[in-house]
């Protein structure tokens, strides 16, 4: 075991909900890990828009146009650190390393040259801030023929795992995913579920005019339509086995238009894809084999109370419940994540879980840039 007695790390994550970016400061001390400080900034229109461009399939962007937008990225997540680092009142010196994800463009990991690119420019970054940074998280697992996501169920693992009962933790963020924490020895398991909070966040938007839908009051109000609940369960993915990870490339608005052609009253429509995410994620939670314990959820979709009483209707004799009961705040569980694998990296500790991702070993994740 190596003692690293109070080095700070700090983690950085943009998600595939496209709002914005979260950093978790955190305190690793003797394998023990504490939430210092957090800080959020909301991505404005022009920037949002830009990059849900970039994810677009059907509109791609020149290198030209992405570079710098890397470099504008970057130049945003330094101004998010150094405000991180205000609050708390901690200078740049203390900090180990900075763990920054980056803003998936594209996440295609499958195939004879399989890949995952994220917006951001680590050189860049590390100069302006002044600190080690890490990034390119992804591509040494996609290399040893993982699917490089999702990465969280290490630091899951690592934050979670218990002795009194099995666990999943389920992070809902844009897209899903889940982590399985047996009681029993056996290894852990995680995969992406499918959509998680980007078709909800899509259909409040373009119907209601507001960015995500407020403790899931407008689709408590619609009515689930099984015939397009059907047409949307029928994807390929949810018939997959794990190791599997997924992302807007698959599941975006016109794949959603395309089975509704806009025929479905809002509400409703509403209704239907929150319970897409509700039954795909307790859909992979069931098929685990283990038929009681916690399902500790985190990220933007612990706070709509309707999915979360839809995901407690499908999961049987799971208590369904967030990671707030086991003392770390829901909303900072995936950045501070990336800070802890920012510290694995510092110390060339294995960052992958095989067992996850389908790599054929384990391996040290990231690429470190210096100031």
């Amino acid at each position: 075991m190596i003692k690293t007695a109070g080095e700070r790390f700090i983690g950085i994550m943009s998600g595939t909900s496209h709002d914005g970016l979260d950093a978790a400061l955190v305190e690793i001390d003797n394998q023990k890990l504490s939430l210092i400080g957090t800080e959020c900034l909301n991505f404005s229109d022009q920037l949002r828009q830009q990059l849900l461009g970039f994810n677009d399939l059907n509109n791609s962007r020149s290198l030209d146009q992405v570079l710098p937008a890397g470099r504008a990225f970057s130049a945003l997540v330094n101004q998010l650190i150094e405000t991180l680092l205000e609050s708390c009142n901690i200078k740049s010196s203390e900090i180990t390393a900075v763990g920054c994800h980056g803003h998936t463009l594209r996440h295609s990991p499958t195939g004879n040259f399989g890949y995952s690119y994220q917006l951001v420019d680590g050189a860049a970054l590390a100069i302006e801030c002044g600190i080690p940074v890490v990034c390119d998280f992804r591509s040494g697992d996609i290399a040893l023929g993982g699917t490089g996501a999702p990465l969280a169920p290490a630091f899951h693992q690592f934050m979670f795992s218990s002795d009194q009962e099995h666990r999943v933790i389920a992070n809902i963020g844009g897209i899903a995913n889940i982590t399985l924490l047996p009681l029993d020895g056996q290894p852990t398991a995680g995969l992406d579920t499918g959509p998680g909070n980007l078709l909800m966040d899509y259909c409040t938007e373009r119907y209601f005019d507001q960015r995500y839908d407020d403790r899931g009051n407008i689709a408590r109000s619609g009515t689930i339509e099984p015939t397009l609940l059907k047409k949307l369960l029928d994807h390929d993915y949810f018939k997959q086995p794990a190791p599997k990870s997924t992302g807007r490339e698959i599941f975006n608005s016109d794949w959603l238009v395309s089975l509704t052609n806009d025929q479905i009253e809002p509400h409703s429509l509403l209704a239907t894809v929150t319970e897409l995410t509700a039954v795909t994620l307790a859909d992979e939670i069931i098929k685990t084999g283990y038929s009681q314990g916690s399902v500790m959820v985190c990220g933007g979709g612990s706070h709509n109370d309707y999915l979360l009483e839809r995901i407690q209707h499908h999961c049987n004799d799971w208590k369904i419940t967030t990671t707030l009961t086991a003392g770390f705040d829901p909303d900072w569980i995936e950045a501070a994540a990336f800070g802890w694998l920012a510290h694995q990296r510092w110390h060339r500790l294995p960052g992958n879980l095989t067992s996850v991702t389908g790599a054929r070993r384990e391996t040290i994740l990231g690429a470190v840039y210096l100031p």
